[in-house]
């Protein structure tokens, strides 16, 4: 406990030494083992690990493959064996070196020492990652569906591949942090062997006698979706296949088992197939992996006719969601979104308006359906008809509010806050190819409410839709900065508020500038004793604007202007060279090695 402590505080080298004397301290009672299997002792391997020296390192690997068994199926010396498996991937590679701190001759200051993994120790690593997954293909059968050998079984697909598994595969906060690669561009080679474990789990998958009861179980289920996500971008024809499996031989079988067993649903009226819940969470991720027909076959078959009821129900709702958020084909939509428009009123009173911006989500991004989506909107807020329900189709949707029940609170003074799902949906229409209809409710918006809009932490997004939409005018941008007149004070003093002014600044023209800078400096007092109030006032320059000679002050608007456009064309243009650079380097042949992202668990490469 007290090393558990410690370690919390020390940094550089005295944290070196203190985990360097603690592993010898178990090494020289030879209880490594059995102490990794102590919930404390295993919480501070984990955190020591990847800080120890490289031989102790080596000698843990040494001690766990001597009975790899016991180690995949302790509670806690489960966890060691994932930061194991994660730092042997590391320093395998060729050039690997580890960061270690050192006082210099003074005493009084560290400097850091690059130590060179040797070639042997190299060797040594891969040879360990390449005994615990061919360990853990062997026993695939038994650590599937076993509460602590899976989460191994899920390390060893991650480092096979070098894919980070979604957090919402993973089934705790702590899985997550210690155990997970990072998205980092640095990359790592993967053994030959250890990748070919990869391939040779997803093939044996294929072939498990028990696949039903596998997917029906949590462990077993998220083992499936980490399989899917890996494969998904290591090696989509693989990917494929599994998915095809799945679909031929898994589905079907759930669903039978909940016809012929009713008494066993939760939920007698949701279709057979979703009453089974880590079913339907690898449903969802089957979506995301699917081919265009693979998703259509997968909807005619569990999705067509039974959508009202999906929408309705809490777990549900989230394979709708998912299904929309990850359709391929634009031509197959159609039918989808015919459907879809006509569960529109369940979804809202089910209070599921994640499935709304779902729907407008996908109408965006496959460009298509978008004025019927716009129209179902409106008939849903009940705001069809010309004046003051038109006025506010944007408010009502930032609530997800009909028109009858939104007038109702604003009488009652009980008008809710904005909704996440609202803010994300009004932030999808703006990004419509003809958004018209939402822009000119943003523009006769009253000010208040567009400032109280502005400064909510949600609703402060949706300004910058709008001023970053290229369906949106450069004439309406500028019209939106005007309608903020009278509150750029208490814009620039708020924390969300002062962002939205930042980003209308950047679409405004002189003139407009020029007014809000008037308006700006007459509450001087007011912005300096505020702390985003300070950054806006230096921001705009309003130092030199209130010495009364604005040339000076425009000129270095302009130049300042031109720098952010320098900058961001920069930065476009190094996007650009990177997914060019990837796209060549997926369309390589692998020869030797392929390529994985670095994990954060351990020392730096």
């Amino acid at each position: 406990m007290k090393v558990f402590e410690q370690l919390k505080h020390l940094k550089g080298e005295e944290k070196e030494i203190l985990i360097r004397n603690f592993i010898r301290e178990l090494e020289q009672g030879g209880q490594q083992r059995s102490l990794a299997s102590n919930q404390i002792v295993s919480r501070i391997l984990d955190d020591a690990l990847p800080h120890a020296d490289l031989v102790q390192v080596l000698a843990m690997n040494n001690i766990f493959a001597e009975d790899l068994r016991a180690m995949c199926v302790d509670p806690y010396a489960s966890h060691v064996l994932q930061t194991l498996l994660t730092l042997a991937l590391k320093y395998a590679q060729k050039g690997a070196v580890q960061k270690r701190h050192e006082e210099n001759e003074e005493g009084n200051e560290e400097k850091e020492l690059l130590i060179h993994v040797s070639a042997d120790q190299r060797q040594e690593f891969s040879t360990f990652l390449d005994k615990v997954g061919r360990f853990i293909y062997n026993n695939l059968e038994d650590f599937v569906s076993h509460t602590y050998a899976s989460h191994v079984v899920r390390s060893v697909l991650e480092v096979c591949s070098g894919v980070e598994v979604q957090h919402s595969v993973r089934s705790s906060q702590r899985s997550q942090t210690s155990h997970a690669l990072c998205k980092e561009d640095k990359i790592l080679a993967v053994p030959p062997t250890v990748k070919q474990v990869l391939l040779n789990i997803a093939v044996r998958f294929t072939r498990l006698p028990d696949l039903i009861e596998i997917m029906s179980t949590e462990c077993g289920s998220a083992v499936l979706q980490s399989l899917l996500s890996v494969l998904k971008h290591g090696d989509p024809d693989q990917c494929a296949a599994v998915v095809t499996h799945l679909i031929q031989h898994g589905l079907p079988g759930i669903e039978k088992w909940y016809i012929e067993n009713p008494d066993d649903a939760e939920t007698p009226d949701l279709p057979p197939l979703f009453q089974d819940g880590p079913t339907t969470r690898l449903l969802e991720v089957m979506l995301t992996c699917c081919s265009s027909e693979q998703q259509k076959n997968i909807f005619q078959r569990y999705f067509k006719g039974k959508i009202k009821i999906l929408v309705q129900h809490r777990m549900a709702n989230f394979a709708v969601q998912r299904l929309l958020s990850s359709w391929i084909d634009k031509e197959t939509f159609e039918e989808v979104f015919e459907e879809m428009s006509e569960t529109l009123v369940s979804a809202l009173s089910s209070q599921h308006q994640g499935v709304i911006h779902a729907l407008a989500s996908a109408c965006q991004r496959l460009n298509t359906r978008q004025a019927s989506c716009m129209k179902s909107l409106i008939d849903l807020l009940e705001c069809s008809e010309p004046g003051k329900p038109q006025e506010i189709f944007a408010l009502l949707v930032l609530r997800m509010l009909p028109f009858p029940e939104y007038r109702a609170k604003q009488d009652e003074g009980t008008l809710p806050s904005v909704s996440l799902q609202g803010a994300l949906t009004l932030q999808e229409l703006l990004n419509f190819s003809k958004p018209i209809k939402v822009v000119n409710s943003l523009l006769v918006i009253n000010p208040e409410e567009l400032q109280s809009m502005g400064c909510d932490p949600r609703g402060s997004h949706v300004v910058d839709a709008f001023v970053n939409s290229s369906s949106v005018s450069a004439k309406n941008k500028e019209k939106l900065v005007y309608r903020f007149k009278g509150y750029y004070t208490a814009m620039a003093c708020s924390k969300h508020g002062s962002r939205v002014l930042e980003a209308l600044w950047k679409v405004a023209s002189m003139k407009a500038k020029t007014q809000v800078c008037n308006e700006l400096i007459a509450d001087e007092l007011k912005l300096k004793d505020n702390l985003f109030g300070r950054i806006i006032f230096k921001n705009f320059q309003l130092n030199m604007f209130k010495r009364g000679d604005k040339s000076d002050w425009q000129q270095v608007i302009d130049q300042t202007e031109k720098k952010r456009k320098m900058f961001v064309d920069l930065l476009n243009e190094d996007k650009g060279e990177l997914k060019e650079k990837k796209h060549k380097k997926k369309r390589k042949v692998d020869t030797v090695e392929d390529s994985i992202f670095i994990d954060t668990s351990g020392a730096d490469i």
